[in-house]
């Protein structure tokens, strides 16, 4: 969504009773000042630590006998001093009252679920179970595929056909289905420029119920640095591929990292199974669940492979020139969150 302004309540959506960080602000704070996105915090006093307050670019402060009675008609007013459109804004709140006065005040609102714990019959634009759905809903690759309805068609097309030739029987049926196999990929060659034959080698290769591939990626840390593998093209990216079809997400992920890393390592918490197409670019015709992995690492070295010729531990202000086919800077972040954090939970699409 073109949102060019996220309003926070800072109580309980940024910091909890006692002052503290949920799970996932940080990193959501940080990538939303990459994407140049204006961060405002709407508190009822400024006491919010000087490591929260660096990244609000206005704060709006409330005295205490107004906060607990604020209305839509003052909630108007305060975007207006602000110099605020409405039409793109976000407001994050996480109760029934604010969501209330929002929609009244006819501003999107999202309802902050890891803040309020009753969500049940309140009114909202959006219901977000953790701060990085933030991002999902401005991500530019989300949009540009809710911006290809042909692409979305095209996908349809081909799940449809795929369920109809593995579950007809009639062969008439199943020559109907073929063809409509056929149209999916036909489509997508006249959007894409792709030869057929290419198209149909990574659009319709599959037989079966349809479902989205699984790829796992290994967040692993030393020193406070996480552990990145060149790849032949130049980029990095946290060791991973596909899951084998002999193998769970946690033996993929010790096979994976042995493979292209050249250690070993034990997987000791999933830190997100993320929709690559809300996260990666370029938008895929296929669905793809990435499952990152938190790991202890154990010993071992990089030894040179088919896959990887080089790895290396990186800070976060050190990092290189990713493949962000695979992983963007913003997941790289997560990871670093879910190995510092002591509670965290797992986040999901």
């Amino acid at each position: 969504m073109n949102y060019k302004h996220i309003i926070f309540k800072v109580d309980g959506t940024i910091i909890d009773e006692s002052n503290i960080l949920f799970d996932g602000i940080k990193s959501t704070l940080i990538e939303l000042k990459r994407k140049s996105v204006k961060i405002v915090a709407i508190i009822s006093e400024y006491k919010t630590s000087k490591e929260i307050s660096e990244y609000f670019d206005h704060v709006i402060c409330l005295d205490i006998s107004t906060s607990h009675n604020l209305s839509s008609s003052k909630f108007s007013k305060y975007l207006n001093q602000a110099g605020i459109s409405k039409k793109e804004a976000l407001y994050v709140g996480n109760t029934a009252n604010d969501m209330k006065y929002a929609m009244e005040a006819q501003v999107d609102c999202a309802l902050a679920i890891w803040g309020y714990n009753v969500a049940k019959n309140v009114k909202a634009t959006y219901y977000l179970n953790n701060p990085y759905e933030i991002i999902n809903l401005l991500d530019q690759n989300y949009i540009s595929l809710k911006e290809k309805p042909w692409l979305s068609l095209a996908m349809e097309l081909q799940f449809m056909a795929q369920a109809g030739l593995t579950y007809s029987k009639d062969k008439f049926d199943l020559e109907r289905f073929e063809r409509i196999r056929e149209i999916s990929a036909e489509m997508l060659c006249l959007k894409t420029g792709e030869a057929l034959e290419h198209v149909k080698e990574l659009f319709c290769n599959e037989t079966g119920f349809q479902t989205p591939k699984l790829d796992t990626r290994a967040a692993i840390f030393q020193d406070d640095k996480i552990l990145l593998v060149k790849e032949n093209n130049g980029l990095w990216s946290l060791p991973g591929g596909w899951v084998d079809v002999n193998q769970s997400i946690k033996s993929n992920t010790i096979k994976e990292v042995k493979e292209e890393a050249g250690v070993d390592v034990i997987p000791i918490k999933l830190i997100a199974l993320q929709d690559r197409n809300l996260h990666n670019a370029p938008v895929y015709a296929y669905g793809i669940c990435k499952a990152f992995v938190l790991c202890e690492l154990i010993s071992g070295e990089f030894g040179k492979n088919n896959e990887t010729i080089a790895s290396g531990y990186f800070s976060l202000e050190e990092l290189p020139k990713l493949a962000e086919a695979k992983n963007t800077e913003a997941q790289i972040r997560m990871c670093f969150e879910a190995y510092k954090a002591e509670n965290w939970q797992v986040l999901f699409d």
